[in-house]
């Protein structure tokens, strides 16, 4: 494939915003429930913008002599933070399952057929998936489009210790912004007139599969269905040169960390589209979309929990066996059959109070505010240090800040019905609200 030309690798992040809008992707998807090794995503263009500041700030690791640092300066902290993203979606589609932090790769049975499609191996060896991260960091360049999930690393700052994912976030299809097939957006003054729903009778990016007798067409940006995001974190106590000191939380208290493998958890896992459910069948012509599910509908079943698997690993590394999971979101609907005691952090959009759910050109959001400093409470601000900002920024405090570090994570879950070569094609953009 060819390479984009390359400058700064790094994703885009905005004060009190991260929006990722992905801009014709074009995913090829294995024929299976789950996504083909061999196949490959691109994008023509990704846009981050921000809303008005709630007392947070973010920023971008600084890229120093080739290498990330701590942004010690104010003036790398702003509301608006422009990157260059280049190569970063290319090979996305790769089988991957996940709770949000262990990323899993099982071995798979046979394929059943286009209704059912291939399943993983519960007693068979797994491997982990890789991150762009990993390959985009390293000193090689042959792996660069040889990951199975985007992730990167942003940080947070406050002089409130508690922040929240606000419940104005969301995930959108690009029909719903009124993304065209050709990327453009019509637009009369403020109003973009190009908005289509998901299953439109003559939808953006038709899905190949579908559209036999009496079904209706749909768009492959129904992949949204099929996205998960996570966020692991860990609140910085320090910061010396390069070196990052963490508050370890350990049955309740505090001890100084300096591994962030050790010292981060994961604190948002998210289930952005509930509403969204592919019918398949063996045959393809037969496959149609169903939208604007809410909670009292019977394919709420299916699509307000998370299934993944976890994997085991047993003595001497050995990575083998799977263990299934199924979350839901009490809050919003109780899942029959979901794990016991499934964790605070999981969150399903709650689509109860979005009236506009189902209508043409909209989407639902988180409906709900996710607080992800949770076991924080109580701690001291950060003593870092900051540099003195220069123009505006030379107002801004240089002490006092409660500092968090985030990795953000996105993946499409095999487990899930949208993950299917009917999703080819799909546009999709993503917008975290970051607020106190």
């Amino acid at each position: 494939m060819k390479k984009i030309a390359s400058g700064d690798r790094r994703l885009v992040i905005t004060k009190n915003l991260i929006m990722m809008l992905v801009m014709l992707v074009v995913i090829f998807v294995a024929i299976f429930a789950w996504y083909s090794n061999n196949d490959t995503v691109t994008a023509s263009g990704t846009q981050i913008s921000a809303k008005s500041a709630d007392n947070v700030q973010l920023a971008l690791p600084k890229k120093v002599n080739g290498s990330y640092t701590f942004p010690i300066n104010n003036n790398d902290w702003d509301t608006t933070i422009s990157f260059n993203l280049s190569e970063y979606l290319e090979n996305l589609v790769k089988d991957i399952t996940s709770g949000g932090r262990q990323f899993v790769v099982p071995s798979f049975e046979a394929a059943k057929g286009l209704k059912d499609g291939r399943k993983a191996i519960v007693n068979d060896v797994w491997t982990d998936g890789l991150s762009t991260k990993e390959v985009l960091t390293n000193t090689g360049t042959l792996d660069d489009d040889q990951y199975n999930y985007i992730s990167f690393d942003f940080y947070v700052r406050s002089k409130q210790e508690s922040i929240n994912v606000t419940s104005e976030s969301f995930l959108a299809a690009g029909s719903e912004l009124g993304i065209k097939d050709d990327g453009t957006v019509d637009k009369s003054g403020e109003t973009i007139t190009s908005k289509k729903s998901l299953n439109d009778p003559n939808p953006y990016r038709k899905s190949t599969y579908g559209g036999g007798t009496e079904k209706t067409p749909f768009s492959a940006d129904a992949l949204v269905g099929a996205i998960r995001v996570s966020l692991v974190g860990a609140q910085i106590e320090s910061v010396n040169g390069s070196a990052e000191t963490y508050r370890k939380i350990t049955d309740g208290s505090y001890t100084s960390d300096t591994s962030w493998n050790d010292s981060s958890t994961l604190s948002f896992l998210w289930l952005p589209r509930p509403d969204v459910h592919l019918n398949t069948d063996n045959d393809p012509n037969m496959w149609d979309l169903t939208t604007g599910i809410t909670t009292s509908d019977p394919l709420a079943e299916e699509t307000y929990c998370h299934s993944f698997y976890e994997g085991n690993i047993i003595t001497g590394n050995v990575k083998k066996g799977l263990k299934p999971h199924k979350y839901g979101d009490g809050a919003v609907k109780v899942i029959d059959g979901a794990d016991n005691n499934v964790p605070s952090y999981f969150k399903v959009s709650d689509t109860r109070n979005d009236a506009h759910l189902g209508e043409t050109g909209h989407y639902p959001t988180l409906g709900q505010s996710a607080n992800i400093t949770s076991g924080y409470e109580n701690t001291n601000a950060s003593s870092i240090q900051f540099d003195k900002g220069s123009g505006e920024k030379a107002a801004w405090a240089q002490d006092g800040y409660y500092v968090y570090k985030y990795t953000l994570n996105l993946w499409i879950e095999g487990e899930d019905a949208e993950a299917r070569r009917s999703m080819n094609t799909g546009v999709f953009s993503l917008e975290l609200d970051f607020g106190t």
